[in-house]
C-alpha cells in the first residue's frame, strides 16, 4: 500500500506526461529580442501601453481596494508600478531579466524580483495582485492560477487582463496575433471557468476595447464590451 499523500502510479504517470508536453519558457524566451521583434510589441511597448491604459486599470482596482500592498505579476518595464506606487506599497515580479533590469531603473524604490511566477516565494501575501496580459504565456496555467490564489491576502483582490478569441474582434486579433508564446487562446467563458476552478471568484467582468489607430492606441474597459471584445478584464476575490 502506498504511503498517505502519494499519488496513484497511474495518476502520477498522467501528470508526468502532461508536464512533458508543456513548452518550456524561461528568461531567455522573453529577452530583448522578444520585446523588439518576436512579440506583437515589435519595439513599441510604450505605444501599446500608454498612460491612459495604465490609468484605466488603476482606476478599476482602486474602486474596490484603494490602498494597501500590491504585487504586479509580469511587471515588465515597470510602467504600471510607476503609477501604482502613488497609492500602494508595491512589488513586482517578472520572468524576463531584460524587462526587470529596465523596470528597476524606472522605479528604483520598488522591489522587483526576476523569476517565474511559480518560483516566486515572497513569504507574504498581498492586498492586491495584478496580472495583465501574462497568463496566456504561462504553460502550466492551473499551477499559475493556484499560485496567484496563494499570493492573495484573505480579503485580497486579483485583477487580470487576458486576450480572448471568441468574438469577431477576437477572431481578427487571432489572425494578426503573431506571438508564439500566446499558448492559451481561450474564449472568455473558458477563462472564467479556469479562474473559478482555482478558487478565484470573479466579482467584476468587463470587456476591453483595444484598437490601434493612426497615432493612437485606444484602450477602454467597459461592461458593455463584455461579450464582444478581444480582451477581458476580471477582478476576483478568494474563494474556497
Amino acid at each position: 500500500m502506498s504511503h498517505q499523500g502519494a499519488l496513484d502510479p497511474g495518476i502520477r504517470a498522467a501528470v508526468d506526461d502532461r508536464a512533458a508536453m508543456l513548452p518550456v519558457f524561461d528568461e531567455s524566451t522573453f529577452g530583448q529580442d522578444y520585446f523588439t521583434g518576436i512579440s506583437n510589441y515589435a519595439g513599441r511597448y510604450d505605444w501599446f501601453n500608454p498612460p491612459h491604459k495604465i490609468a484605466g486599470y488603476l482606476r478599476e482596482i482602486r474602486r474596490l481596494h484603494p490602498a494597501g500592498s500590491l504585487l504586479d505579476v509580469g511587471s515588465a518595464f515597470g510602467r504600471f508600478l510607476r503609477a501604482a506606487q502613488q497609492h500602494y506599497e508595491c512589488e513586482g515580479v517578472d520572468i524576463s531579466a531584460y524587462a526587470t533590469r529596465l523596470a528597476r531603473e524606472l522605479v528604483p524604490g520598488v522591489p522587483i524580483q526576476q523569476c517565474a511566477l511559480q518560483a516566486f516565494r515572497p513569504g507574504r501575501t498581498y492586498d492586491v495582485v495584478t496580472c495583465f496580459d501574462v497568463l496566456e504565456h504561462i504553460p502550466d496555467l492551473d499551477a499559475a492560477l493556484r499560485r496567484l490564489h496563494e499570493l492573495m491576502a484573505p480579503a485580497g483582490l486579483l485583477a487580470v487582463a487576458v486576450p480572448v478569441y471568441d468574438s469577431p474582434a477576437g477572431w481578427v486579433f487571432g489572425l494578426i496575433d503573431r506571438d508564439p508564446t500566446h499558448i492559451h487562446r481561450f474564449g472568455r467563458l473558458e477563462w472564467i471557468r479556469r479562474l473559478k476552478e482555482a478558487g478565484l471568484v470573479p466579482i467584476v467582468f468587463k470587456g476591453i476595447l483595444r484598437a490601434p489607430l493612426p497615432g493612437l492606441f485606444v484602450h477602454a474597459i467597459s461592461p458593455a464590451l463584455r461579450w464582444c471584445s478581444s480582451a477581458i478584464f476580471v477582478m476576483c476575490v478568494r474563494g474556497g
